[in-house]
């Protein structure tokens, strides 16, 4: 029997349906010869400390570093049914086939479960990018052989458990080193969050530390019958590192000398410019689209992209670093317009399009380069009333890329003159659309919008002809800070850190052969686990660093928060993935790097500089006793009794949750969220003790009673 192993249900039916398996099964779809069972996302994870030893559950200086050997893997929580599952259709398979996402954490998704379970036998990889029925048909056809994909297992676990040595021994290091300074909450260091983390307060913190300063332009008004603007070309004798002028004077003399003087055209040159086809979507573009024109957050962007992929099946496979398509897949443009046609919102689009028009996104060496090719609508018609709001703009961003596709080369005739007056040179430049070509179906494109703003139409003109410079204006102007990041912004500078000041220049050249900052996949995990910690904040469609995010990182020695640490450890990722670095010898360094650190730290060679905080406290309202303001994925008040009161209270907006007192006696009654009557319910803090009273939510207020008296569980204790 086949055994075919996909990462989640929704996948696992799509591929049983194209298989012909159609017997339920539990956690599975049994067919003639095959049987389809998946995983939900990973089933299994690495072993906290104390899975190594009990005593590794209480944090101590003295345990660290820990350094597992071997590493324990041990099954997720509510995970252990569907393990069995598993292992029970493994023992009566003879070969298995990997079907999880095609990319490297789907590949240990699988991998590691086999290898948990013991599986000795035979596999092949079923490779997709898309879940519609002809790519699944056809990726059946094209089983790749176990070993072409075995390296990207090896770098997957490289990378999760690098992430584990830094992750575990740094936070409980700096958590530790914090709680002598009055910090309460735990001290979160990651691969990847912490330099990204110091993008946000480096750009901060510049934008905080900015002095404006003024510099002055010289425009011209000119040729009265059909006037243009020229600028002032600011010589360099008189310009900063910028080209600007910074002294008032000199540009109120080149004023007062070329006012009413007569100028000649030394240069003038108009030419036909192609602006070329937009590249299509891969998911860090699609995410900085989406974040610019509509705010919308790089995990809400994923969120919906993958909906449309797994759920909605209208598009390909989201994860992807690739903005180009295999040659292959041109015999797909058929389907793909005939159910596009069927919306009436694009029908005109498809109508217009050319399928004989071959743009630059068509190149197989590219594609290769890559796990995953484009973005790219599929040959499903769906009903688009069934998308959310965000998935539905989404959806439209990505049928446009890939329709624009299919449209001629916009064309521009593009002036330049340039003139001379008094021994100073102005110059002015203007585009006029002659082709629009593929901005037909790109005019809600907020660049194509912003570029139409700046450009001006220029008359003929001809080298040796003279214009009256009759209307000059010195431009007060003034230098400007950076821009706060956005998501898109932030995402674009973890994928490009090559680019970003914090990086010396020896180490430019070789981080731009890296992936950067995490991957396309994880980047935006990472915004939003920074934004849970509270080290970010967002207003609007900015980011910015909290007190906290940036008193964290001024503390952080240069050997954590340093984009290039990570970056350099993408690149030796990706020659694993090449068959080219071995995990023994990437883990050997990471330990030797870690181990080093720690110590450091531990002896005061390297300085963790917190500054002393005193945390709020209040009373508890049950035992009297104090409550500290604790600092985690989310805030929350806590009682310094941990054994015998217990008590837990949210934090919102400044506030502790609203309570009040139970008529039990022992402990009061909090506002929780539950599935009860309008989603919310008040319960008792005493529920450890005996007390499982329960009332109604009544618009903030405790209501009836609930007649139930089902055990409250410890998660449902803790608000």
């Amino acid at each position: 029997m086949r055994l075919y192993l996909c990462e989640k249900p929704s996948q696992g039916r799509d591929i049983a349906r194209v298989l012909g398996c159609h017997e339920k099964q539990e956690g599975a779809l049994k067919g003639h010869r095959e049987i389809v069972t998946w995983g939900f996302g990973h089933l299994l994870a690495l072993a906290d400390p104390d899975e190594y030893h009990e005593s590794l559950e209480q944090w101590s200086l003295d345990d660290l570093p820990i350094l597992p050997s071997p590493w324990k893997m041990v099954v997720g929580e509510g995970k252990a049914k569907q393990v069995k599952v598993i292992a029970r259709w493994l023992k009566q398979a003879n070969e298995v086939v990997i079907a999880t996402d095609a990319d490297r954490e789907g590949e240990v998704i699988a991998r590691e479960l086999l290898a948990f379970l013991g599986y000795q036998g035979p596999v092949q990889r079923l490779w997709l990018s898309s879940l519609d029925e002809a790519s699944v048909r056809k990726a059946l056809t094209h089983l790749k052989p176990d070993q072409e994909t075995w390296p990207l297992y090896q770098a997957g676990l490289a990378r999760s458990r690098s992430d584990w040595l830094l992750g575990m021994n740094l936070t409980r290091l700096c958590t530790l080193i914090g709680r002598l300074r009055g910090y309460q909450s735990v001290l979160s260091v990651g691969r990847v969050q912490t330099p990204t983390l110091r993008l946000v307060v480096e750009r901060d913190l510049a934008i905080a530390q900015f002095v404006s300063a003024p510099f002055y332009q010289v425009k011209a008004l000119v040729h009265p019958a059909s006037p243009f603007v020229m600028q002032w070309q600011v010589p360099e004798d008189a310009s900063d590192e910028q080209g600007r002028c910074l002294s008032k004077a000199r540009a109120q003399a080149v004023l007062s000398r070329c006012q009413s003087q007569m100028g000649e055209v030394i240069e003038a040159q108009t030419k036909r410019v192609k602006a070329k086809h937009p590249a299509l979507f891969y998911l860090g573009s699609l995410q900085k689209a989406m974040s610019s024109r509509y705010g919308y957050s790089a995990k809400a962007v994923l969120d919906g992209a993958q909906a449309l992929y797994e759920t909605h099946k209208l598009t390909t496979y989201p994860r992807t670093d690739c903005a180009f398509l295999p040659c292959t897949q041109q015999g797909d443009i058929a389907a793909i317009f005939d159910a596009l046609h069927t919306h009436s919102d694009w029908k005109e689009w498809v109508s217009m399009a050319d399928p004989t028009i071959k743009s630059a996104c068509w190149n197989d060496k590219k594609v290769a380069q890559s796990s995953h090719h484009a973005i790219v609508p599929t040959p499903k018609s769906g009903d688009l009333s069934r998308l959310s709001p965000i998935e539905r703009d989404l959806y439209q961003a990505i049928v446009q890329r890939y329709l624009a596709q299919f449209y001629p080369v916009a064309e521009d005739d593009a002036t330049s003159v340039v003139l001379a007056c008094m021994g100073e040179r102005f110059k002015a430049s203007g585009k006029i659309e002659q082709v629009k070509g593929w901005r037909v179906i790109m005019k809600d494109n907020d660049r194509d919008k912003a570029e139409d703003k700046e450009e001006q139409s220029l008359p003929m003109l001809t080298a040796g002809m003279t214009i009256a410079m009759t209307q000059l204006e010195v431009v007060d102007k003034k230098t400007s800070p950076p821009s706060h990041y956005t998501e898109g912004t932030l995402l674009d500078a973890m994928a490009n850190i090559a680019r970003s000041d914090a990086v010396p220049r020896q180490f430019k050249a070789i981080l731009k052969e890296t992936a950067g900052l995490g991957t396309e996949a994880t980047r935006a995990d990472v915004i939003e686990s920074l934004k849970n910690r509270g080290f970010i904040e967002t207003k609007g469609k900015t980011l910015l660093s909290s007190a906290s995010g940036q008193a964290f990182i001024a503390a952080l020695p240069n050997e954590i928060s340093s984009p290039i640490m990570t970056a350099l450890w993408e690149q030796g990722l990706d020659s694993i993935e090449k068959g080219q670095g071995t995990l023994d010898a990437f883990m050997h360094q990471q330990t030797q790097f870690v181990s080093t650190l720690v110590e450091k730290m531990k002896n005061g060679t390297i300085k963790l500089n917190l500054p002393k905080i005193e945390q709020p406290t209040m009373p508890c309202p049950v035992c009297k006793k104090t409550m500290r303001l604790i600092h985690g994925k989310s805030q929350f008040w806590a009682c310094e009794d941990k054994d015998v009161c217990g008590l837990i209270l949210d934090h919102v907006r400044g506030n502790v949750v609203k309570h009040q007192s139970c008529s039990c006696g022992q402990g009061v009654l909090i506002r929780r969220s539950g599935k009860k009557k309008g989603g919310h319910y008040w319960g008792c803090s005493a529920w450890k003790k005996g007390c499982q009273l329960r009332y109604f939510d009544n618009k903030g207020k405790v209501g009836e009673r609930i007649a139930e008296k089902a055990p409250m569980t410890s998660k449902e204790g803790v608000s």
